[in-house]
């Protein structure tokens, strides 16, 4: 799992505290300050947990930013500028209890339901008409823009590749990566759904049948594919008349 600081998802509290517990390193060490019970500096928290100093403070930054953790400065000690404490911010607790949720959902929506992955898409596609209007009629170029877009507010961390006229997106930080590792027929599904929904509120339909997810082709990626190419002005919908 990467160490990296995921990009903040929106001015939404709860989409960045799920972001910021989707890395367990992170969780780690909400859970060793809270079991703390006191403020702790960056040097004693890295220590507990395993993590260099400085993959550390990087973590601490998202958990701050994520309101689940609260920094003070610590009283000076002699000369040079004096370092911070780090505290659990009460409260930051549902979020893990959201993502317990989100599990049973998807073992529920799994179990013995060879038509859970459908259901699955279904829910994704309308996740993303409650994200994306419905323009249509977009060009090639805007509707994989506004594709990326939408991957990067939920807190995927697209890059973006293109191969032999394919669409392709590297997906490098997938927000519910543990659910997904869990139950990736229903939780990839729902992504591909979202995907999907999201190509036909652009206008591209056809484009949005051919899309495809390929879950973990490495251990911290995911790749999304529109396959083919378009039209050779890259200004009519793939799916219009």
């Amino acid at each position: 799992m990467s160490d990296r600081a995921p990009a903040v998802v929106g001015d939404d509290p709860s989409g960045r505290r799920h972001v910021a517990l989707a890395v367990r390193s992170r969780r780690r060490m909400l859970d060793a300050l809270r079991a703390a019970g006191r403020p702790l500096p960056v040097v004693e928290l890295a220590a507990a947990v395993g993590l260099h100093v400085t993959t550390a403070r990087i973590h601490l930054r998202t958990l701050e930013a994520a309101g689940l953790v609260a920094r003070t400065p610590q009283p000076p000690a002699g000369r040079g500028r004096p370092g911070h404490l780090y505290a659990a911010v009460a409260g930051g607790a549902p979020v893990e209890g959201h993502r317990q949720l989100a599990e049973l959902l998807a073992a529920a929506l799994e179990a013995g339901d060879p038509d859970g992955p459908r259901r699955a898409e279904q829910v994704g596609r309308r996740w993303a008409a409650d994200q994306v209007p419905e323009l249509g009629d977009l060009s090639w170029e805007e509707a994989l823009g506004g594709l990326e877009g939408l991957f990067d507010r939920l807190g995927f961390a697209p890059r973006r590749i293109d191969v032999d006229h394919r669409f392709r997106v590297a997906l490098d930080r997938c927000p519910f990566r543990e659910v997904a590792r869990s139950h990736p027929s229903v939780v990839c599904s729902l992504h591909l759904g979202l995907m999907r929904g999201a190509l036909s509120r652009y206008g591209w339909e056809t484009a949005a049948a051919s899309a495809v997810l390929e879950p973990f082709v490495a251990s911290e990626l995911c790749l999304a594919e529109v396959p083919g190419a378009p039209p050779p002005s890259g200004s009519h919908p793939l799916g219009g008349d």
